[in-house]
């Protein structure tokens, strides 16, 4: 039997107060692994809103369980 499981990876750039970018990430993890691209984009538009964040990458990682 062969497990899928589809992580959601938002991830914004910030400035600290020394003017360095760094990077903050939220994961979402055991999302609907039959989702679409336009699911996972309105629910990551949606943490937008939610959040008050504004991400500049948004990744999906998929992996299966073989063993």
């Amino acid at each position: 039997m062969n497990n899928s499981n589809l992580t959601l990876i938002l991830t914004q750039t910030l400035l600290s107060p020394e003017g360095k970018p760094t990077k903050s990430t939220r994961r979402f993890n055991h999302i609907k692994s039959t989702a679409t691209p336009q699911e996972l984009l309105s629910f990551a538009k949606a943490i937008e809103a939610l959040s008050g964040e504004h991400y500049d990458m948004i990744e999906t990682v998929k992996t299966e369980q073989i063993g």
